[in-house]
């Protein structure tokens, strides 16, 4: 199933469209989230061996900071980075991709019926009649 779609060139495209874009981000981001773990580690071995174990959890809130912050920071200058790139080539192509669809003609038989007057009500003929009848 991988041949067929390396020959068709889908991988090619899923690389050059989404992952290409993002593969630095991901591997620094990657890179942050281990350095916060080691950090994180070297930080309790530390708290052992001091016997201040009581500062332990604070190295656990500091990873979870660390790790919030490496994943706003890969928003922030990716993903961000990503969308404006989008939105600048979508105001040099001219607005949207797509042209704007046209009505499609109908050959259906019923166009006699679709262009037809549209239908009064009970009300607008009782109201006819009286503007007849007071002119009279």
């Amino acid at each position: 199933m991988l041949i067929p779609l390396l020959r068709s060139g889908a991988l090619y495209m899923i690389w050059r469209r989404h992952i290409r874009q993002r593969a630095l981000g991901l591997v620094v981001t990657v890179f942050i989230i281990l350095a916060v773990n080691l950090i994180q580690s070297e930080a309790l071995a530390f708290f052992v061996a001091t016997d201040k174990l009581d500062l332990a959890p604070l190295a656990f809130y500091f990873r979870w900071l660390g790790w919030l912050s490496a994943g706003v920071g890969y928003m922030w200058f990716v993903e961000r980075k990503i969308a404006k790139a989008s939105k600048a080539a979508d105001a040099q192509r001219g607005g949207s991709a797509k042209p704007p669809a046209k009505p499609v003609a109908h050959h259906d038989g019923f166009d006699a019926l679709r262009n037809n007057a549209p239908l009064r009500s009970r009300a607008d003929i009782m109201l006819e009649r009286k503007k007849r009848e007071h002119r009279d």
